[in-house]
């Protein structure tokens, strides 16, 4: 069963500021009433919009059947799982305004309360990338963060961001949100890691690559759970 949320779940469980659309009059000082030439051009472009629902409908369908996999993944490794964490149902939601942007996310596995959090999220982030993310939280964190210690300079990380961020639901990927985790230091792997209260790691695929048309989601989603599976199962 796939269950579809609307902004309301998401404000759950993103901090409200990233959900928010801010007032330009108040977030620019060279706002201006007056229409622009590039205001009149963007308000008469209409082809975006026409085409949205079908484009969000394939995001969708590809999260659906990267569900449907991951529950046949899961069975095997339910055992070494967090008690009561979700590998069946998975939920899909939906937002307009992540930074401005829509997106659509599934979690499966999901595991969330007060002090744990264990969830692969696979996010669509329109205008910026494919990502899937493992999220950690809780009292093996410590365990966590040394098992990604042993094997961040291994291939299959050297292509995964650890982020930086003091909240998990923050998805831009710039320098003080973000870095490589193979490019750390020593020194700046200790000093920010001893900051953060979770681990969320994160493999991207940018919607502008040209391998991005052909990219089977799927597999994609399935590959970065194994190659993490090091960390989250220990």
């Amino acid at each position: 069963m796939v269950v579809l949320f609307n902004a309301f779940f998401l404000s759950k469980i993103m901090p409200h500021q990233n959900m928010s659309i801010e007032n330009p009059e108040n977030s620019s000082p060279s706002y201006s009433q007056d229409w622009c030439a590039r205001d009149l051009e963007l308000i008469n472009h209409v082809e975006v919009f026409q085409h949205k629902p079908a484009i969000l409908k394939k995001v969708e369908n590809r999260l659906i059947k990267l569900k449907e996999a991951m529950v046949e993944e899961l069975v095997s490794c339910a055992p070494q799982l967090p008690p009561g964490t979700d590998i069946e149902k998975g939920q899909i939601a939906r937002g307009e305004n992540n930074n401005g942007f829509p997106f659509l996310s599934l979690d499966i596995p999901q595991n969330f309360s007060k002090t744990t959090m264990f969830t692969y999220r696979t996010l669509f982030w329109w205008g910026h990338y494919l990502g899937f993310s493992l999220i950690l939280k809780g009292d093996k964190l410590k365990t966590y963060f040394q098992l990604l210690s042993a094997v961040r300079n291994e291939p299959a990380l050297q292509n995964v961001y650890l982020s930086l961020a003091p909240t998990p639901w923050e998805w831009r990927l710039e320098d003080e949100f973000s870095s490589l985790v193979s490019k750390l230091s020593e020194q700046e792997w200790s000093d920010k890691i001893n900051l953060l209260d979770h681990m969320k790691i994160m493999r991207v695929y940018s919607i502008a690559g040209e391998s991005f048309k052909e990219l089977d989601w799927t597999q994609a989603g399935i590959n970065f759970w194994r190659d993490m599976t090091p960390i989250s199962l220990g």
